[in-house]
């Protein structure tokens, strides 16, 4: 409904209609103010009305500090995924970065330098377009769920190019070295969760997961049901993968009780052991060691044993072959022996 009222020489409308706010406005002439109040009452109708007050309001919404909108999206988004550690410590990265600075103000020039940032750092290109993904998903919660009239300072960035990946192998010379370490620094449970890791190819999150319950020892396999890509599988257990089970405590739900910063801990110091023990030629090869990496030698292993492509994802995990590939190197030996074969 709007009122229009004279006021000197000019006239004052103001439109009220239940459930939006009062629009009011001043014009010269009274037809000017019929026809504003008329054209707001159609717009209202339509569901098309935009307030000025709500405009202003979005206005004021980008000038919010970044660490506010960060720690609201660890809090609702991130801590529901499985990637929940990995996010929280990019979002903490960023908000050291950028904690104050109005998130209005994170702009596409605001990313660019970060990402040459990181690239001097020597960031990888997968870890760098992890950062891109945050900042998106983030800027995209703003957008969608805190209705702010704000744009994504991803758009036209162009995402890094993959790695060529890790061709390190843990061979049997460094694998004794590793397992000698912890005999001589009393890691019995590192050394089987080591020895477990090798033969079966879990990623560590999965082995440290792993209780007695997913463990079928007469049909010599284990249950994942969490894994990275979100699909559970089975891996098949080697007569060596069983040993180490059958030599281990049952008395704890899960296979290796230890959390994963003691795992980290323990990895590390064995490193740092192992390291000062290597006497063989060219650049020492506990430096760059990553506990990842025995899942790289796990699958080479069985690449090298004769397992086709199919049955080596059955047991990784991977959905494409160019990501199997990746984590897959056979050794010249083993590709020299199939050659002999023919």
């Amino acid at each position: 409904m709007a009122a229009i009222q004279k006021r000197g020489k000019k006239y004052r409308v103001r439109v009220i209609r239940r459930g939006f706010p009062t629009q009011s406005k001043t014009f010269i002439t009274h037809a000017e103010a019929l026809r504003w109040s008329r054209d707001i009452e159609i717009q209202m109708d339509r569901g098309e009305f935009k307030s000025h007050e709500a405009e202003r309001s979005r206005m004021v919404d980008k000038s919010i500090p970044f660490q506010q909108a960060a720690h609201h999206y660890q809090k609702t988004h991130s801590i529901h995924k499985k990637i929940v550690r990995c996010e929280t410590s990019r979002l903490n990265i960023l908000i050291k970065r950028w904690g104050d600075l109005e998130v209005g103000k994170v702009d596409k020039q605001s990313v660019i330098t970060l990402r040459d940032d990181l690239l001097k750092m020597g960031r990888s290109g997968e870890t760098i377009n992890h950062y891109f993904n945050t900042i998106s998903k983030l800027f995209q919660m703003l957008k969608d769920e805190w209705d702010i009239d704000i744009a994504n300072p991803i758009k036209g960035i162009k995402r890094m190019p993959p790695s060529q990946g890790r061709t390190k192998r843990v061979n049997v010379e460094l694998e004794c070295l590793l397992l000698s370490g912890c005999d001589q620094l009393s890691l019995p449970l590192l050394r089987s969760i080591i020895q477990f890791a090798i033969y079966t190819g879990m990623r560590r999150g999965e082995l440290m997961r792993l209780t007695w319950a997913d463990i079928d020892l007469p049909n010599r396999k284990a249950y994942l049901h969490q894994t990275k890509n979100g699909e559970p599988r089975q891996v098949p257990l080697t007569r060596q993968a069983i040993a180490v089970l059958e030599a281990l405590s049952k008395d704890e739900e899960r296979v290796f009780p230890m959390g994963m910063d003691a795992l980290r801990s323990q990895f590390g110091h064995l490193k740092e052991y192992a390291k000062g023990r290597w006497n063989g030629i060219g650049v020492n090869p506990f430096y760059d060691l990553r506990f990842h990496d025995l899942r790289h030698e796990a699958l080479s292993r069985l690449s090298d044993a004769g397992l086709n492509v199919i049955e080596l994802s059955h047991i990784s995990g991977h959905r494409t072959l160019g990501m199997l590939k990746r984590y897959t190197h056979p050794s010249h030996e083993a590709i020299f022996l199939k050659l002999e074969r023919e």
